[in-house]
């Protein structure tokens, strides 16, 4: 386990309880809001899926997206954000942006994570609620 890896760890172990945490992925890429200026950005960190909702924490910036699970409207594939092609497959998240004041505006968010499938069926079941058939 890399240095960035244990410490990443530790910053999860000191600001969730193991009892609320569904899912945590490690060097995962972020590529920012789909409502920020400027072109695609790209960020490593982690991602916690938890019972409130969805936490990114960038591994060498200050970056933090934390998205309220009653914000999220939506998880799917993609393969492009903000007009640019990916290359690579990602986990896209609608939400709404001001969920507080009933606000309709809605933002994207993006993330490359191994096995996107299983992150988007982990969000669906934990946190919008739907029931997942398994199709074997």
């Amino acid at each position: 386990m890399t240095f960035f890896t244990w410490r990443e760890k530790q910053w999860v172990k000191k600001n969730y309880n193991k009892k609320d945490i569904i899912a945590v992925g490690f060097g995962i890429t972020c590529f920012g809001l789909s409502s920020d200026h400027g072109t695609l950005k790209k960020y490593k960190g982690f991602l916690v899926i938890h019972k409130k909702g969805l936490l990114f924490k960038g591994r060498f910036s200050d970056i933090l997206f934390d998205i309220p699970v009653h914000s999220i409207k939506n998880v799917y594939h993609g393969d492009s954000h903000k007009e640019t092609r990916l290359y690579q497959s990602a986990v896209k998240v609608d939400f709404l942006t001001q969920p507080e004041i009933n606000s309709e505006t809605i933002d994207t968010i993006a993330f490359k994570v191994a096995y996107p499938a299983q992150w988007i069926k982990i969000v669906k079941k934990h946190l919008l609620h739907e029931s997942i058939r398994d199709t074997v």
